[in-house]
Protein backbone atom coordinates (compact mmCIF):
# COMPACT_ATOMS: atom_id res chain seq x y z
CA UNK A 1 0.00 0.00 0.00
CA UNK A 2 1.54 3.50 -0.72
CA UNK A 3 0.82 6.55 1.93
CA UNK A 4 -1.14 9.05 -0.04
CA UNK A 5 -4.47 10.10 1.60
CA UNK A 6 -7.74 10.38 -0.18
CA UNK A 7 -7.61 6.63 -1.64
CA UNK A 8 -10.18 4.36 -2.19
CA UNK A 9 -9.81 0.91 -0.59
CA UNK A 10 -11.74 -2.41 -0.83
CA UNK A 11 -11.88 -4.34 2.87
CA UNK A 12 -13.22 -7.41 3.48
CA UNK A 13 -13.93 -9.36 7.15
CA UNK A 14 -13.62 -13.12 6.61
CA UNK A 15 -14.89 -15.75 9.14
CA UNK A 16 -15.40 -18.84 9.15
CA UNK A 17 -19.19 -18.63 8.08
CA UNK A 18 -19.35 -15.26 8.13
CA UNK A 19 -18.24 -12.12 5.51
CA UNK A 20 -18.45 -8.29 5.22
CA UNK A 21 -16.66 -6.63 2.48
CA UNK A 22 -16.71 -2.55 2.30
CA UNK A 23 -15.30 0.05 0.65
CA UNK A 24 -13.19 2.85 2.55
CA UNK A 25 -11.81 6.01 2.04
CA UNK A 26 -8.91 6.71 3.91
CA UNK A 27 -8.91 10.56 5.25
CA UNK A 28 -6.01 13.35 5.46
CA UNK A 29 -5.80 12.23 9.37
CA UNK A 30 -5.17 8.62 8.55
CA UNK A 31 -8.81 7.86 9.91
CA UNK A 32 -11.13 5.22 7.59
CA UNK A 33 -14.45 5.73 6.41
CA UNK A 34 -16.87 2.95 5.30
CA UNK A 35 -19.22 4.63 2.39
CA UNK A 36 -20.55 1.36 1.70
CA UNK A 37 -20.79 -2.55 3.12
CA UNK A 38 -22.24 -5.66 3.15
CA UNK A 39 -22.38 -8.70 5.51
CA UNK A 40 -23.73 -12.05 5.29
CA UNK A 41 -23.67 -15.65 6.51
CA UNK A 42 -23.82 -19.23 5.82
CA UNK A 43 -27.27 -20.80 7.09
CA UNK A 44 -26.95 -22.07 10.12
CA UNK A 45 -25.99 -25.77 11.28
CA UNK A 46 -23.01 -27.83 11.21
CA UNK A 47 -21.20 -28.87 8.13
CA UNK A 48 -17.44 -30.12 6.97
CA UNK A 49 -14.15 -27.99 7.25
CA UNK A 50 -14.58 -28.49 3.07
CA UNK A 51 -17.67 -27.01 3.21
CA UNK A 52 -17.64 -24.09 5.10
CA UNK A 53 -14.25 -22.85 3.48
CA UNK A 54 -16.07 -23.26 -0.22
CA UNK A 55 -18.99 -21.49 1.16
CA UNK A 56 -17.84 -19.11 2.62
CA UNK A 57 -15.10 -18.14 -0.29
CA UNK A 58 -18.77 -18.33 -2.42
CA UNK A 59 -19.92 -15.70 -0.30
CA UNK A 60 -16.86 -13.34 -0.02
CA UNK A 61 -17.42 -13.35 -3.92
CA UNK A 62 -21.00 -12.24 -3.80
CA UNK A 63 -20.76 -9.72 -0.84
CA UNK A 64 -17.73 -7.80 -3.37
CA UNK A 65 -20.30 -8.16 -5.76
CA UNK A 66 -22.49 -6.37 -4.17
CA UNK A 67 -20.54 -3.63 -2.50
CA UNK A 68 -19.30 -3.02 -6.00
CA UNK A 69 -22.34 -2.89 -7.45
CA UNK A 70 -23.23 -0.45 -4.93
CA UNK A 71 -20.65 1.51 -4.94
CA UNK A 72 -21.09 2.34 -8.70
CA UNK A 73 -24.40 3.54 -8.05
CA UNK A 74 -23.78 5.76 -5.41
CA UNK A 75 -23.58 9.68 -5.68
CA UNK A 76 -20.23 9.25 -3.46
CA UNK A 77 -17.15 9.98 -5.89
CA UNK A 78 -15.92 7.52 -8.41
CA UNK A 79 -12.35 7.22 -7.53
CA UNK A 80 -11.27 3.93 -8.36
CA UNK A 81 -10.84 1.11 -5.80
CA UNK A 82 -7.03 0.73 -6.61
CA UNK A 83 -6.58 -2.03 -3.71
CA UNK A 84 -8.25 -4.40 -1.12
CA UNK A 85 -7.00 -5.91 2.50
CA UNK A 86 -8.62 -8.64 4.14
CA UNK A 87 -8.76 -9.87 7.53
CA UNK A 88 -8.92 -13.40 8.22
CA UNK A 89 -10.47 -15.05 11.81
CA UNK A 90 -9.27 -17.96 13.75
CA UNK A 91 -9.54 -20.75 13.56
CA UNK A 92 -8.45 -20.61 10.02
CA UNK A 93 -5.47 -18.36 11.10
CA UNK A 94 -3.71 -18.97 14.59
CA UNK A 95 -1.02 -16.26 15.77
CA UNK A 96 1.56 -16.08 18.66
CA UNK A 97 4.68 -13.93 19.77
CA UNK A 98 8.02 -14.34 19.59
CA UNK A 99 10.97 -12.50 21.04
CA UNK A 100 14.77 -11.71 20.17
CA UNK A 101 17.28 -9.66 21.41
CA UNK A 102 20.86 -8.75 20.92
CA UNK A 103 23.54 -7.16 22.87
CA UNK A 104 25.69 -4.41 21.43
CA UNK A 105 29.14 -3.40 23.00
CA UNK A 106 28.90 0.27 22.74
CA UNK A 107 26.27 2.72 22.37
CA UNK A 108 24.54 2.02 18.53
CA UNK A 109 22.52 3.81 16.66
CA UNK A 110 19.93 1.80 15.19
CA UNK A 111 19.44 0.98 11.64
CA UNK A 112 16.45 -0.86 9.96
CA UNK A 113 19.14 -3.99 9.03
CA UNK A 114 19.37 -4.70 12.82
CA UNK A 115 15.44 -4.92 13.10
CA UNK A 116 15.66 -7.18 10.12
CA UNK A 117 17.67 -8.78 11.75
CA UNK A 118 15.95 -9.61 14.58
CA UNK A 119 12.72 -10.54 12.94
CA UNK A 120 14.44 -13.09 10.86
CA UNK A 121 16.04 -14.40 14.60
CA UNK A 122 12.85 -15.19 16.03
CA UNK A 123 11.36 -16.53 13.14
CA UNK A 124 14.06 -19.30 12.95
CA UNK A 125 13.69 -19.89 16.25
CA UNK A 126 10.23 -20.83 16.30
CA UNK A 127 9.97 -24.79 15.53
CA UNK A 128 5.66 -24.96 15.85
CA UNK A 129 4.12 -23.29 13.21
CA UNK A 130 4.54 -24.43 9.56
CA UNK A 131 6.69 -21.68 7.37
CA UNK A 132 5.10 -22.86 4.71
CA UNK A 133 1.67 -21.14 5.81
CA UNK A 134 3.49 -18.03 7.34
CA UNK A 135 0.58 -15.50 7.02
CA UNK A 136 2.52 -12.38 8.46
CA UNK A 137 5.56 -11.82 10.36
CA UNK A 138 6.33 -8.98 11.73
CA UNK A 139 7.83 -6.57 14.52
CA UNK A 140 5.04 -5.52 16.65
CA UNK A 141 7.53 -4.19 19.53
CA UNK A 142 10.92 -2.79 20.07
CA UNK A 143 12.94 -2.18 23.35
CA UNK A 144 16.36 0.03 23.57
CA UNK A 145 18.11 -0.59 26.28
CA UNK A 146 15.29 -2.16 28.46
CA UNK A 147 12.57 0.87 27.21
CA UNK A 148 9.68 0.32 24.87
CA UNK A 149 10.00 3.03 21.12
CA UNK A 150 7.54 3.18 18.91
CA UNK A 151 10.27 5.05 16.55
CA UNK A 152 13.74 3.18 17.44
CA UNK A 153 15.35 4.47 14.24
CA UNK A 154 17.74 6.58 14.53
CA UNK A 155 18.51 6.17 18.26
CA UNK A 156 20.96 4.90 20.51
CA UNK A 157 21.22 1.73 22.25
CA UNK A 158 23.41 -0.99 23.56
CA UNK A 159 20.38 -3.66 23.97
CA UNK A 160 18.03 -4.33 21.47
CA UNK A 161 15.01 -6.14 22.41
CA UNK A 162 12.20 -6.86 19.37
CA UNK A 163 8.83 -8.78 19.71
CA UNK A 164 7.76 -10.11 16.47
CA UNK A 165 3.85 -11.35 15.97
CA UNK A 166 4.01 -14.73 13.85
CA UNK A 167 0.53 -15.87 12.22
CA UNK A 168 -0.10 -18.87 10.20
CA UNK A 169 -3.12 -19.52 7.48
CA UNK A 170 -3.42 -22.00 5.17
CA UNK A 171 -2.10 -21.09 1.66
CA UNK A 172 -5.21 -22.43 0.10
CA UNK A 173 -7.35 -20.33 1.76
CA UNK A 174 -5.19 -17.33 1.37
CA UNK A 175 -5.29 -17.58 -2.07
CA UNK A 176 -9.06 -18.28 -2.19
CA UNK A 177 -9.59 -15.06 -0.33
CA UNK A 178 -7.28 -13.15 -2.28
CA UNK A 179 -8.57 -14.18 -5.94
CA UNK A 180 -12.18 -13.29 -4.63
CA UNK A 181 -11.06 -10.06 -3.88
CA UNK A 182 -8.66 -9.31 -6.44
CA UNK A 183 -11.13 -10.77 -9.31
CA UNK A 184 -14.06 -8.61 -8.42
CA UNK A 185 -12.34 -5.39 -7.75
CA UNK A 186 -9.11 -5.67 -10.72
CA UNK A 187 -6.58 -5.35 -8.05
CA UNK A 188 -3.39 -6.46 -7.18
CA UNK A 189 -3.39 -9.18 -4.54
CA UNK A 190 -4.86 -7.71 -1.36
CA UNK A 191 -2.88 -7.40 1.91
CA UNK A 192 -4.29 -10.16 4.15
CA UNK A 193 -3.48 -10.11 8.08
CA UNK A 194 -4.61 -12.07 10.63
CA UNK A 195 -7.46 -10.95 13.50
CA UNK A 196 -4.94 -11.01 16.20
CA UNK A 197 -2.62 -8.32 14.10
CA UNK A 198 -6.04 -6.41 13.37
CA UNK A 199 -7.34 -6.64 17.14
CA UNK A 200 -3.73 -5.90 18.24
CA UNK A 201 -2.96 -3.01 15.80
CA UNK A 202 -6.23 -1.43 16.38
CA UNK A 203 -6.89 -1.74 20.39
CA UNK A 204 -3.66 -0.26 20.89
CA UNK A 205 -4.02 2.91 18.64
CA UNK A 206 -7.63 3.65 20.20
CA UNK A 207 -6.76 5.71 23.71
CA UNK A 208 -10.42 4.45 24.73
CA UNK A 209 -9.16 0.95 24.94
CA UNK A 210 -6.71 -0.77 27.88
CA UNK A 211 -3.30 -1.57 27.07
CA UNK A 212 -3.53 -4.59 29.35
CA UNK A 213 -6.74 -6.87 28.88
CA UNK A 214 -7.87 -10.42 27.84
CA UNK A 215 -9.01 -10.18 24.11
CA UNK A 216 -12.13 -12.50 23.76
CA UNK A 217 -12.51 -13.23 19.96
CA UNK A 218 -15.57 -15.55 19.36
CA UNK A 219 -16.40 -16.46 15.98
CA UNK A 220 -18.74 -19.03 14.47
CA UNK A 221 -16.89 -22.16 15.53
CA UNK A 222 -14.00 -21.21 18.04
CA UNK A 223 -13.29 -18.17 20.34
CA UNK A 224 -9.55 -16.81 19.86
CA UNK A 225 -8.58 -15.36 23.34
CA UNK A 226 -5.26 -13.14 23.54
CA UNK A 227 -3.32 -11.57 26.24
CA UNK A 228 -2.15 -7.94 26.01
CA UNK A 229 0.00 -6.71 28.56
CA UNK A 230 2.09 -3.52 28.23
CA UNK A 231 0.31 -3.28 24.54
CA UNK A 232 2.06 -6.00 23.54
CA UNK A 233 0.76 -9.78 23.25
CA UNK A 234 1.83 -12.59 25.36
CA UNK A 235 -0.39 -15.55 25.21
CA UNK A 236 -3.03 -16.58 23.02
CA UNK A 237 -5.46 -20.01 22.66
CA UNK A 238 -7.91 -21.33 21.26
CA UNK A 239 -11.01 -22.84 22.50
CA UNK A 240 -13.33 -25.15 20.31
CA UNK A 241 -16.41 -23.31 21.31
CA UNK A 242 -17.95 -20.57 19.56
CA UNK A 243 -21.57 -19.12 18.87
CA UNK A 244 -22.70 -21.75 16.41
CA UNK A 245 -21.31 -24.67 19.10
CA UNK A 246 -23.11 -22.46 22.41
CA UNK A 247 -26.13 -21.84 20.34
CA UNK A 248 -26.70 -25.75 18.91
CA UNK A 249 -26.61 -26.92 23.34
CA UNK A 250 -28.93 -24.58 24.02
CA UNK A 251 -31.38 -24.63 21.02
CA UNK A 252 -32.60 -27.94 21.18
CA UNK A 253 -35.46 -28.31 18.27
CA UNK A 254 -35.71 -24.19 18.02
CA UNK A 255 -34.28 -22.55 14.87
CA UNK A 256 -30.90 -21.50 15.41
CA UNK A 257 -31.65 -17.53 14.98
CA UNK A 258 -34.79 -17.87 16.94
CA UNK A 259 -32.46 -18.72 19.74
CA UNK A 260 -30.03 -16.33 19.12
CA UNK A 261 -32.65 -13.93 19.51
CA UNK A 262 -33.86 -15.36 22.76
CA UNK A 263 -30.47 -15.31 24.29
CA UNK A 264 -30.50 -11.34 23.58
CA UNK A 265 -33.78 -10.81 25.34
CA UNK A 266 -33.12 -12.77 28.59
CA UNK A 267 -29.61 -11.12 28.93
CA UNK A 268 -31.51 -7.66 28.48
CA UNK A 269 -34.18 -7.98 30.83
CA UNK A 270 -36.79 -8.09 27.99
CA UNK A 271 -37.88 -11.24 27.56
CA UNK A 272 -41.30 -13.10 29.77
CA UNK A 273 -42.53 -15.39 27.02
CA UNK A 274 -42.45 -19.01 28.22
CA UNK A 275 -40.35 -19.69 25.03
CA UNK A 276 -37.95 -17.46 27.68
CA UNK A 277 -38.25 -19.61 30.28
CA UNK A 278 -37.38 -22.83 28.25
CA UNK A 279 -34.10 -21.28 26.63
CA UNK A 280 -33.34 -19.79 30.29
CA UNK A 281 -33.12 -23.25 31.54
CA UNK A 282 -31.69 -24.39 28.74
CA UNK A 283 -28.59 -22.08 28.94
CA UNK A 284 -28.40 -23.11 33.01
CA UNK A 285 -28.11 -26.99 31.65
CA UNK A 286 -25.61 -25.65 28.75
CA UNK A 287 -23.26 -24.05 30.96
CA UNK A 288 -21.14 -26.14 32.95
CA UNK A 289 -19.98 -27.37 29.95
CA UNK A 290 -19.38 -23.52 28.48
CA UNK A 291 -17.27 -22.94 31.57
CA UNK A 292 -15.23 -25.80 31.92
CA UNK A 293 -14.10 -24.96 28.08
CA UNK A 294 -12.96 -21.50 29.28
CA UNK A 295 -12.23 -22.54 32.35
CA UNK A 296 -9.27 -24.71 31.16
CA UNK A 297 -7.85 -22.34 28.94
CA UNK A 298 -8.00 -19.63 31.66
CA UNK A 299 -6.19 -21.90 33.31
CA UNK A 300 -3.30 -22.54 30.50
CA UNK A 301 -3.24 -19.14 30.18
CA UNK A 302 -2.67 -17.68 33.50
CA UNK A 303 -0.50 -20.48 34.68
CA UNK A 304 2.69 -18.24 34.92
CA UNK A 305 1.40 -15.25 35.47
CA UNK A 306 -2.19 -14.57 36.25
CA UNK A 307 -4.74 -12.57 33.98
CA UNK A 308 -5.39 -9.25 33.11
CA UNK A 309 -8.96 -7.71 34.79
CA UNK A 310 -10.45 -6.38 31.80
CA UNK A 311 -12.01 -8.22 29.59
CA UNK A 312 -12.69 -7.03 25.80
CA UNK A 313 -15.34 -9.59 23.84
CA UNK A 314 -15.78 -9.52 20.03
CA UNK A 315 -19.00 -11.58 19.58
CA UNK A 316 -22.23 -11.83 17.50
CA UNK A 317 -24.10 -9.17 18.45
CA UNK A 318 -27.10 -11.38 19.88
CA UNK A 319 -24.65 -13.01 21.87
CA UNK A 320 -22.88 -10.36 23.27
CA UNK A 321 -24.85 -9.49 26.00
CA UNK A 322 -25.28 -12.44 27.48
CA UNK A 323 -21.58 -13.10 27.15
CA UNK A 324 -20.56 -9.81 29.01
CA UNK A 325 -23.18 -11.61 31.82
CA UNK A 326 -21.60 -14.75 31.77
CA UNK A 327 -18.20 -13.29 32.29
CA UNK A 328 -18.68 -10.94 34.75
CA UNK A 329 -20.72 -13.57 36.94
CA UNK A 330 -18.97 -17.08 37.03
CA UNK A 331 -16.37 -17.02 39.08
CA UNK A 332 -13.12 -16.94 37.19
CA UNK A 333 -11.33 -14.84 39.45
CA UNK A 334 -8.67 -17.45 40.47
CA UNK A 335 -7.21 -16.70 37.17
CA UNK A 336 -7.13 -12.85 37.68
CA UNK A 337 -4.12 -10.65 38.92
CA UNK A 338 -6.64 -9.42 41.22
CA UNK A 339 -8.25 -12.60 42.09
CA UNK A 340 -11.75 -11.00 41.65
CA UNK A 341 -14.08 -11.58 38.58
CA UNK A 342 -13.61 -10.41 35.10
CA UNK A 343 -14.51 -6.86 34.37
CA UNK A 344 -16.03 -7.50 30.72
CA UNK A 345 -16.97 -5.20 27.61
CA UNK A 346 -18.12 -5.21 24.34
CA UNK A 347 -15.89 -4.19 21.47
CA UNK A 348 -18.20 -1.29 20.18
CA UNK A 349 -18.04 1.60 17.95
CA UNK A 350 -17.90 4.35 20.69
CA UNK A 351 -14.54 2.68 21.14
CA UNK A 352 -13.75 2.43 17.98
CA UNK A 353 -14.87 5.83 16.42
CA UNK A 354 -11.49 8.27 16.99
CA UNK A 355 -9.93 5.25 14.19
CA UNK A 356 -12.87 4.77 11.79
CA UNK A 357 -16.68 6.22 11.21
CA UNK A 358 -19.53 4.92 8.68
CA UNK A 359 -21.49 6.82 6.45
CA UNK A 360 -25.00 7.36 8.00
CA UNK A 361 -27.13 5.20 6.16
CA UNK A 362 -24.55 2.07 6.87
CA UNK A 363 -25.35 -0.36 9.44
CA UNK A 364 -22.63 -0.50 12.26
CA UNK A 365 -20.39 -3.62 12.02
CA UNK A 366 -17.51 -3.41 14.81
CA UNK A 367 -15.37 -6.78 12.92
CA UNK A 368 -15.23 -4.49 9.83
CA UNK A 369 -14.92 -1.51 11.33
CA UNK A 370 -12.02 -3.14 13.13
CA UNK A 371 -11.03 -4.26 9.44
CA UNK A 372 -11.37 -0.83 7.77
CA UNK A 373 -9.08 0.72 11.33
CA UNK A 374 -6.22 -1.08 10.36
CA UNK A 375 -5.94 -0.36 6.71
CA UNK A 376 -4.76 2.86 7.76
CA UNK A 377 -2.12 1.95 10.37
CA UNK A 378 -0.74 -0.21 7.62
CA UNK A 379 -0.28 2.42 5.40
CA UNK A 380 1.85 4.37 7.95
CA UNK A 381 4.14 1.22 8.25
CA UNK A 382 4.20 0.17 4.80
Amino acid sequence: MGKQSGRTIAVADVGNGSVAVGIVRIGAHGNARILISERSALPAGERSSEASISGTISLLGEMAQKVLAKYGEAAVGKQHVDSACAVIHSPWTRSKTIRAATQLKVETKIERSMLDSLARQALEADTEYDHGKILEAGIIRVELNGYPTLKPLGKHAHHIAASALLSECEPKIRGDVAEALSKVFACPPPTLRSDTRALLSVTRESSSLPKESLIVNMTYEATSTIVVRKGIITETALIPEGSSSIVRRISGEKMPEETMTLIRLLALDQCEAEACEATKAAIAKAEPEIVKAFGEIFGRLSASRRLPNRLLLLAHEDLSPWLVRFFSRIDFAQFTVTTRPFSPAPLSMDTLKELVAFEKDVALDVPLGIAAALVPLEIARS
